[in-house]
């Protein structure tokens, strides 16, 4: 895309209302590997391109508002709240906002209009709002920017139109509905290719679209769309991704609990009550606020509805016949539906394996780690306990059990495989008799330093 002069801050500093109409996506590298290796489909008239499907002037039949919702990744009712950009000629400028910022007297020049021209909203400060000026030739460079984008939007979905009509006569020609049953292994492989780059270019498409950064930024986005969902996936595993896998190495929650893994989910948790906010990875908590079940949020990044399961366990249980620590069961929530538009965890439409136990550290025996993990369960399938992936039976009472539970077990018992991990700490306090009490869990021991008086205690 050529690089026009000043058109940078147009496009940066942008509002909603700078940008609505047309559209792209697609990849000629997709297009490339399916006319290799699939065989051609006889097309008796060229089909819409993707500028006239979205004319306004234009009546869309309902064929070809499918076509559009396909090519996009979405559903037809869907295209209604989709961003896209206007026609530069009826394009506003982005320094008009809806708030009236008025330019003192003894600021104002002759070459400014004050009351219409408003300082680019990346601009926080009032000083430096003041200062700015209006660049000249931003107007036709603003709008000269937004006709390139789009024409190259439309260039691009007209391509990824062509490449799904494409696909759709291949099943045809099997006389199937899904890539999956192409009897044929080279068609089949290049079909399963040609897909995947059909996502890629649904991204490639709109990543350069002013809108969608300023609606992601803003956080008024719908993660149905794929850019979306590419956007969202970016900024956790620029940030908060690398956050939790500091604490979790750190803090050695891995490996006391798991070894190593790769984190596809952005699990959030918070505690109903006066901290009804997602938390940091290893926050120290109080007992009385974690005495109530955690509220989940568990971000994927997908566009498929999936099963999951989820863990909590304290590894940090003193184990006075070992001398060592043992790992306590605290809670296990199965069969939680989660898409990438929902993401907060409905523990009424899951199952209950065991209940959540609060927290009630002993005294003296430090910070223990609550470690919660999320794991997706294998096809797509409710968890079943009483069976188990690998040799040998197992006991289902055994792998239950709260006591010196393994959750290493419990995972290669059911196939599972760990894809997101959270953990909070809690200590002894001020709260935790109270909690003792209300839910009947008993004294603890009150554990204490032996001090050594003479060298003789140290050989026993």
């Amino acid at each position: 895309m050529p690089r026009i002069p000043g058109a940078g801050i147009g496009v940066v500093t942008a509002t909603r209302d700078v940008l609505r109409r047309g559209i792209r996506a697609a990849s000629v590298t997709a297009s490339n590997v399916l006319s290799s290796t699939l065989p051609t489909a006889n097309v008796e008239s060229p089909s819409p391109s993707f500028a006239d499907l979205i004319d306004p002037a234009t009546v869309v039949p309902d064929g070809d508002l499918a076509r559009i919702a396909r090519a996009m990744g979405c559903a037809v009712e869907d295209l209604i709240a989709y961003p896209n950009l206007h026609d530069p000629s009826e394009v506003s400028m982005p320094y008009i906002t809806a708030k009236s910022f008025t330019i003192p007297a003894y600021r104002r020049t002759p070459f400014m209009d004050w009351r219409v021209k408003m300082p680019p909203a990346t601009l926080k400060s009032r000083k430096s709002k003041l200062a700015y000026r209006h660049p000249i030739g931003l107007d036709q460079a603003f709008k000269e920017a937004l006709g390139v984008l789009e024409a190259d939007r439309q260039q691009k979905y007209d391509n990824l139109l062509k490449m799904h009509d494409r696909i759709d006569a291949i099943l045809q020609h099997f006389n199937v509905s899904a890539i999956d049953d192409i009897p044929d292994h080279k068609s089949r492989g290049g079909a399963y290719l040609a897909s995947v780059e059909i996502e890629k270019g649904r991204i490639n498409a709109e990543i350069n679209n002013p809108e969608i950064i300023h609606q992601f930024n803003s956080g008024n986005f719908d993660m149905k769309f794929p850019v979306y969902r590419f956007l969202a996936r970016q900024k956790w595993e620029k940030n908060d991704r690398l956050l939790l896998m500091d604490r979790l190495e750190s803090m050695k929650v891995i490996p006391d609990t798991l070894p190593t893994f790769y984190p596809r989910v952005d699990l959030k948790i918070r505690f109903p009550g006066t901290m009804a906010h997602w938390i940091d990875p290893g926050r120290i908590m109080s007992t009385g606020v974690t005495a109530q079940a955690p509220e989940f949020s568990i971000q994927i990044f997908e566009d498929k509805a999936k099963l999951y399961t989820i863990v909590i366990v304290d590894p940090d249980t003193p184990d006075l016949e070992n001398d060592s620590y043992k790992t306590t069961l605290h809670y296990i929530l199965a069969d939680v539906k989660i898409s990438g538009n929902e993401p907060l965890v409905d523990k009424s439409m899951a199952r209950e394996l065991v209940p959540y136990l609060p927290p009630h550290p002993e005294k003296n025996s430090g910070f223990h780690r609550y470690a919660v993990w999320v794991f997706e369960q294998p096809g797509g399938e409710r968890l079943a306990v009483q069976q188990r992936q690998g040799k040998g039976p197992i006991d289902v009472d055994r792998l239950l059990e709260r006591d010196r539970f393994d959750i290493r077990l419990f995972r290669s018992a059911h196939g599972l495989r760990a894809v997101g991990a959270h953990f909070w700490r809690n200590g002894y306090d001020s709260k935790t008799e109270g909690v003792r009490e209300k839910f009947g869990l008993g004294p603890g021991n009150v554990y204490t330093h032996k001090r050594f008086q003479h060298y003789q205690d140290y050989r026993g």
